[in-house]
């Protein structure tokens, strides 16, 4: 609404002073009346006027106008010089005009009463959706004032805009009012979702604006993850652990990339909900990085590393894409204890430093004379729940290598079955920036492996997923990862054996440096004689640890190969009382004959003294009746039934029939008892297998 200035009215004033004296001279009137109207009324009502108008200053000229009008009526009236009358109003007229412009311009008055139906001609999405997100935003009063009385915030609503599938989803941009943030927007994404009525697996995401003042948000309106899963389609050209690659795709089509170079990973999803898949897909990634060695720690048996060292075993390809699998928990102890003493070694060596040195960063670039190590682990969490110090000693290695080896080239991919504090570390999960969580039993895991609570929307696809980067996302995002099959895998592992790097000449030199005393943490190896018997023990007395990996492996490469697995099936009962050796344990005497082939007894005397000073007695033997049977079983494979039929009335993993065996009095390898659980869970075999989980088959 705008106001008038006097100047518009001026003609119609000079008007109203003709009009006048046209009336004094045909009435007839006296002509002196004009000069008592003018102070009388005309004044008075001049200064009302100004003031009503919200013009004070005007008041002063147009009380002087209306005098001088008076003046000229009674002038004209009288004297009837038409001529001059005429030109004294023409002057008095402008000056009267001048003066308004001056005094009394144009003024807007804002409109008292906001939001007016007919007034907010914005689109009608984008008021809908500014009046939904000031409801939901809205804060309680002042103290003071009633406690029902909440007052909306000013967010304001931009533009709605679709995506480019228009009937998927759209992204509102917001413009936050004061003292809100694009997180605290963020937090409000489930009640948006719910007054929105979204469908189920819809989810609203929070992106940033063009500033911090301003958010979008990315809204979906249909499952858009739903049917089958994006097949993979990777490249065979060498890249860089230094480029970013996706991981997972979100329902409007955006690919989420990360970079392995200094960031871990945790990983976490329930059996069939596709972990060992993604794993898969990292692997593929990982093969074309030429400055990378993949090392897989899997208690159950190495499983996850099998379809990509498979082409290598049966010749079809010139080197392996894992460049060493621990299947048990001892050789990961090694495995583990030799990434991590690599790792510290760079902190100080020479080329480390140069390196750091040219490139002016305290982070360590790699290449492929010095790659960086990545360790994964599927269903690593397991190694928490093992009984024994040594799954322990592993599951602490692989929390303190991704703590100290970010800088130096070491990362850690883990991943675990379920997400609580018994599978996952607190201290783990805080130095992985990258974590993905797809389907959990229960909706607390998912706070437990993300560290954020991901929101209420289901996963309801195999493959789907929260996938959160702690530097670059709000919150959790929803997506989908990519179907890896095993074709693919295994053409892709023969078409980048040529870009697998070698650990440098520096490395190996502290692997044969790692001994027993290492991996143990300084603790006495001949505390522990299961780890002592397990063919690794002999390569870290020998200096071989990392030279000898693929030798210990022979019955996996058989398997890999077709073969059946060299049969050694008559256990061993540990000796009461070990005999001294030839050498003392970790002498350079030891290690020459260990590297020459010589067979050693390599057990160190020790006298086990009780507390009268006395030797201790020898372990009990298992014998029949112990063991509820007519005859103690002589194979590993007869071990195994006795095991399944009588140890759990559930289903049972290698691990847990290994640890069953062992505490009878009779030692197998993990490795062997894995094998054979394998081979007898083949179709038509003794046992039956759901997972990595295994069972005699009663029928």
């Amino acid at each position: 609404m705008r106001s008038r200035s006097g100047a518009v009215w001026v003609p119609m004033w000079m008007l109203l002073a003709v009009l006048l004296v046209v009336v004094v001279r045909v009435v007839p009137l006296e002509w002196w009346i004009s000069l008592v109207a003018g102070p009388v009324i005309g004044v008075p009502a001049a200064v009302v006027a100004s003031f009503a108008m919200d013009k004070p200053w005007a008041s002063v000229h147009r009380s002087a106008v209306v005098l001088a009008g008076s003046v000229w009526v009674a002038y004209a009236s009288k004297s009837g010089a038409y001529q001059w009358a005429a030109v004294a109003l023409g002057a008095v007229g402008a000056l009267f005009a001048a003066l308004e412009f001056a005094v009394a311009r144009n003024r807007v008055i804002v409109d008292p009463i906001p939001n007016l139906p007919d007034v907010d001609r914005r689109p009608s999405a984008v008021r809908e959706w500014e009046a939904m997100l000031q409801r939901l935003t809205k804060t309680k009063k002042k103290r003071g004032e009633a406690e029902d009385d909440w007052e909306w915030s000013q967010l304001r609503v931009a533009a709605v805009t679709p995506w480019p599938d228009r009937t998927a989803g759209q992204q509102v941009h917001v413009d936050l009012p004061e003292g809100m943030t694009v997180k605290d927007l963020a937090a409000q994404t489930d009640k948006i979702a719910g007054a929105r009525r979204l469908p189920a697996g819809c989810v609203v995401r929070v992106l940033d604006g063009p500033h911090q003042g301003a958010a979008i948000l990315d809204v979906m309106l249909r499952d858009c993850l739903a049917g089958d899963g994006r097949r993979i389609s990777e490249p065979t050209d060498g890249v860089s652990i230094y480029d970013e690659f996706d991981i997972a795709t979100t329902a409007r089509g955006e690919k989420l990339n990360v970079s392995l170079r200094e960031d871990s990973m945790v990983v976490g999803g329930t059996t069939g909900s596709g972990k060992t898949t993604f794993l898969h897909r990292v692997i593929m990634r990982m093969a074309r990085c030429v400055d990378a060695l993949i090392w897989i720690v899997d208690p159950n048996g190495g499983g996850v590393a099998g379809p990509w060292i498979g082409p290598w075993a049966r010749g079809e390809a010139s080197k392996p894409t894992v460049d060493w699998v621990a299947e048990d928990e001892y050789e990961g102890a090694a495995l583990v204890a030799v990434a991590t003493a690599v790792v510290k070694d760079r902190k100080t060596s020479n080329e480390a430093m140069s390196r750091m040195r040219a490139a002016n960063t305290t982070v360590l670039p790699v290449d492929a004379k010095l790659p960086l190590i990545l360790v994964i682990t599927d269903e690593g969490g397991e190694l928490r729940q093992m009984a024994g110090l040594i799954a322990t000693i592993v599951d602490e290695g692989i929390a303190r290598l991704a703590q100290i080896g970010r800088a130096q080239g070491g990362r850690v991919i883990m991943s675990v079955l379920r997400g609580t504090g018994d599978l996952l570390g607190k201290g783990l999960r805080s130095v992985a920036s990258l974590r993905l969580c797809l389907r959990m039993d229960e909706e607390g895991e998912y706070d437990h492996v993300l560290g954020v609570n991901p929101g209420r929307a289901r996963l309801l696809h195999k493959g789907s997923a929260y996938v959160y980067r702690t530097k670059v996302d709000y919150r959790p995002v929803l997506a989908r990862t990519v179907d890896v099959d095993i074709a693919s895998i295994e053409r892709h592992a023969i078409a980048t054996a040529h870009l697998r790097p070698d650990l440098d000449d520096r490395g190996k030199r502290v692997a044969a440096g790692i001994r027993p005393q290492d991996v143990l943490g300084g603790r006495d190896p001949s505390d522990f004689p299961e780890f002592r018997r397990h063919p690794v023990f002999a390569d870290l007395r020998a200096g071989l640890v990392y030279d000898n990996r693929w030798k210990r492996k022979a019955a996996m490469l058989a398997e890999l190969r077709g073969e059946e697995p060299p049969e050694n099936d008559r256990p061993a009962v540990p000796p009461a009382l070990e005999r001294p050796t030839v050498a003392p344990i970790g002498s350079a005497t030891e290690r020459f004959l260990l590297g020459t082939g010589v067979t050693l007894e390599r057990q160190r005397a020790r006298a086990e003294v009780t507390s009268v000073g006395t030797l201790a007695p020898p372990a009990p033997q298992m014998n029949a009746e112990q063991d509820g049977g007519d005859q103690q079983p002589e194979s590993a494979r007869e071990w195994i039934k006795l095991v399944l039929r009588d140890g759990y009335p559930d289903m049972m993993t290698a691990s847990q029939v290994h640890a069953q065996i062992g505490g009878r009095g009779v030692e197998v390898s993990y490795q062997r008892v894995h094998d054979l659980l394998k081979s007898m869970a083949k179709p038509g075999g003794e046992v039956r297998q759901e997972g990595n989980r295994y069972e005699l088959d009663r029928e």
